[in-house]
């Protein structure tokens, strides 16, 4: 399987997004639990350079779809993009509840539920960056110049 560079960068922004969605999630309980000035404003920041990311990664996806066919990828990566990270944000929340409290079986449980499921996610992502990639990558061939 080989896999281009568009690919990569594809994954590599999805993959900081997912980690700053885990992030948000951690801040995000310990604002529920600690209720300070200085968590909410934490918390903020960090949901506002998340949906920053998502915006701008929706106008890069938007932006490489020149073909039909690579228009039809990009809106598969979108929608994978956006459950890694609401599910890398659940993710988060899930350790760090695990971790504030007794670590009895349903919190260790979900915690490895979520994991199991983010695993799964990344695939996805990485198997549509992949097609998406390779989409673009075949609109790009320019024609012979003897062909006009």
């Amino acid at each position: 399987m080989r896999i281009n560079t568009t690919t990569w960068k594809l994954f590599a922004h999805a993959y900081s997004d997912g980690v700053g969605a885990l992030v948000f999630g951690l801040c995000l309980v310990l604002t529920i639990k600690h209720f300070d000035s200085l968590y909410i404003t934490i918390t903020v920041l960090f949901g506002v350079a998340l949906i920053a990311d998502l915006f701008w990664m929706r106008r890069e996806i938007r932006r490489l779809a020149a073909s039909e066919t690579a228009r039809k990828h990009a809106t598969q990566f979108l929608w994978s993009y956006i459950f890694f990270i609401m599910i890398s944000l659940v993710f988060g929340m899930a350790h760090l509840s695990q971790k504030n409290s007794d670590a009895d079986f349903m919190s260790r449980f979900g915690v490895r539920i979520w994991s199991a499921i983010t695993g799964a996610v990344i695939y996805l992502v990485v198997r549509d960056a992949k097609r998406l990639g390779d989409a673009v990558g075949s609109s790009q061939i320019t024609s012979p110049r003897g062909n006009k």
